[in-house]
């Protein structure tokens, strides 16, 4: 498939997925930043990769006839050069470290917290500058939009001319106008394409009734269908309705809303009533 996908497009050449790197750095002048610097930074630099565990895997880079670059395999997904750090990244934006790449276990391979669905992967040394940080990207999502964390900076290679990437994660959103009294929580069920996929709701952290006159928002979002349904065609939803009163008691709203949407959609509903009348979605 890919190589049909690629066709008689120039190959990446000029970056290769690994290139050593000798950076030399400035340690008087990195002590009097931090002179200078917030404890949020102290504390960042300080601050630990996720730990590689007693039985992690090497991952071996290969070369393919598909694509001219290195390839490595993750968990049944091939991953090739995508891009680089842009200008800097969080070490809390490290989530799970997978193994390490051709027997070195100093040049880590590592999951993203802003990436739910494990498209990126970073490849990452723990011994300071060696080697530049190098994002891979999974080969099956060519000429696809992808959510891409805000710190992923392409390299423009051939191959990946056509993918697409957004940086926040696409939703079908309801808003809720609350002309309501005595409501403590709104929340919902929903199936999409006939499927049940998830649930989602509003309340106050602070235990206090949801202001009246306010807007409050309730999603599906992309990660709820990923992997079932195709994310960039119509779905067809089903939503059903609750409200939790600051009593206690839960009201099951009479309203249901049936409709075929896109990813992106948005639609806006009237909550009335109170505890003793009971409510009206519309």
């Amino acid at each position: 498939m890919i190589t049909a996908l690629m066709g008689g497009k120039k190959k990446m050449t000029h970056i290769k997925p690994i290139k050593k790197i000798k950076i030399l750095a400035a340690t008087a002048a990195l002590s009097v930043s931090f002179l200078f610097s917030g404890c949020s930074e102290i504390m960042e630099y300080f601050a630990k990769e996720p730990e590689m565990q007693a039985n992690a895997q090497s991952f071996k880079m290969y070369d393919s006839d598909q694509m001219n670059s290195m390839l490595i395999d993750v968990n049944g997904r091939t991953y090739a050069p995508y891009g680089v750090v842009k200008m800097s990244m969080s070490k809390s934006s490290l989530k799970e470290c997978l193994g390490y790449v051709n027997d070195n276990k100093d040049s880590r391979i590592y999951t993203l917290n802003e990436d739910p669905f494990d498209n990126y992967l970073i490849q990452k040394s723990v011994r300071g500058f060696m080697d530049p940080d190098t994002f891979w990207r999974d080969i099956s999502t060519i000429e696809d939009e992808v959510l891409t964390p805000e710190y992923i900076d392409p390299l423009n290679y051939e191959e990946w001319a056509k993918s697409g990437c957004y940086s926040e994660m696409k939703e079908f959103g309801i808003d809720i106008f609350l002309d309501a009294d005595d409501v403590y929580e709104l929340s919902m069920d929903y199936k999409v394409n006939g499927e049940d996929c998830g649930t989602g709701g509003v309340r106050n952290a602070n235990k206090t009734e949801l202001k009246k006159g306010d807007i409050y928002g309730m999603s599906i979002a992309e990660i709820s269908i990923y992997g079932k349904f195709d994310k960039d065609g119509p779905l067809d939803v089903e939503c059903h309705f609750h409200v939790e009163t600051m009593s206690g008691e839960m009201h099951d709203l009479e309203y249901v809303f049936k409709d075929t949407v896109e990813l992106g959609d948005k639609i806006s509903l009237t909550l009335t009533g109170n505890a003793k009348d009971g409510y009206t979605l519309k």
